[in-house]
């Protein structure tokens, strides 16, 4: 008989019960760092059919990897002090060439560069890519990033105010005549989990103890504030 495994999906938690060479290639899939629910949603996004009329098509993407400089801010808790730090991101999307109306970035940063250092952005933010929603800093770079894709895959103008303004974003999509897969999925999506799920006590200890927020925990403690 065939043994089985099981596989634990984060977010809504549900269980897969999957034969064991399947769970071996699944394991091998995985990145450091990945979970099972990333690779399953890698593989889902590879596999996106859209279907006409009389054909199917499978759309497959190819990866880009980009680099994006930045000067962060680190705010103190009294709102009123602050100290400006370079953070460089390397992140990685899909090759989405000039196809405007059907595609998906899925945009994962894959290292920070902090202080002389190649940081994990689970160790930097505290949290991994899937639930950057936790962490309103590392949701920031996350957006700046896709700014950057959209601006140099397709030309176009991502300059506006706030980042997490929802309805910023649908005006731009819409202006644009953007993918609207792409808005669900790399905007509204991560936006809406910012508001709706909050960190539990595991995950707010690892972004106490993260880089990040160790470094503003240090400006803060130099100047007598803590």
């Amino acid at each position: 008989m065939e043994q089985t495994k099981e596989i634990m999906i984060p977010q809504r938690i549900k269980t897969l019960r999957v034969e064991v060479r399947t769970w071996e290639t699944l394991k091998s899939m995985k990145k450091e760092n990945e979970t099972f629910d990333d690779v399953l949603k890698t593989l889902l996004k590879e596999r996106t059919v859209s279907v006409g009329d009389e054909n199917m098509k499978i759309i497959r993407y190819g990866r880009k990897i980009a680099f994006l400089g930045s000067t962060e801010t680190f705010l103190s808790h009294d709102r009123t002090m602050e100290h400006y730090e370079d953070i460089g991101y390397e992140f990685e999307y899909n090759d989405i060439k000039d196809n405007k109306l059907d595609f998906v970035l899925d945009l994962k940063i894959k290292k920070v560069f902090f202080r002389k250092r190649a940081i994990n952005p689970s160790e930097f933010f505290g949290v991994d890519n899937v639930h950057k929603h936790y962490s309103s800093q590392f949701l920031k770079a996350y957006l700046k990033a896709v700014c950057m894709a959209l601006r140099k895959e397709l030309r176009i103008d991502t300059r506006f105010g706030n980042l997490e303004n929802l309805t910023q974003w649908k005006k731009l999509y819409y202006d644009y005549n953007l993918s609207e897969e792409s808005f669900i999925q790399d905007i509204e999506e991560p936006l809406r989990l910012s508001e709706e799920e909050k960190p539990s006590k595991e995950w707010s200890e690892s972004i106490k103890d993260s880089v990040y927020q160790k470094s503003v925990d240090t400006f803060e403690n130099d100047l007598g504030l803590t």
